[in-house]
């Protein structure tokens, strides 16, 4: 996948470092190596994740979360939020993919 807005989650790691435990930097290489097809593919291999239509929420240790757009179809990640679980968009609810 191509990925717009690593810095968000490069942030993340080098912020929440003790907490996070590397939980972003290893996000970010199973972001980069991935090539799902579908937004089932993401939710079957971040069963945590939260999905909304393209949207994905994927928890981290910690409080952390990090909020993303993907287009399954042009391999393309938009990373839009990586940070604290209460900070932006945190009371946008979805529902897991089926």
């Amino acid at each position: 996948m191509k990925l717009i807005g690593i810095s968000k989650l490069d942030e993340l790691a080098h912020r929440g470092r003790d907490a996070l435990d590397g939980a972003a930097g290893a996000l970010l290489a199973e972001l980069e190596a991935a090539a799902w097809q579908s937004m089932a593919e993401i939710a079957d291999f971040f069963p945590s994740a939260v999905i909304d239509g393209t949207r994905v929420r994927i928890p981290l240790n910690g409080g952390f979360r990090v909020d993303f757009l993907a287009d399954c179809e042009a391999q393309i990640v938009l990373i839009e939020y990586a940070g604290a679980a209460s900070g932006a968009r945190a009371s946008k609810t979805g529902s897991k993919a089926a």
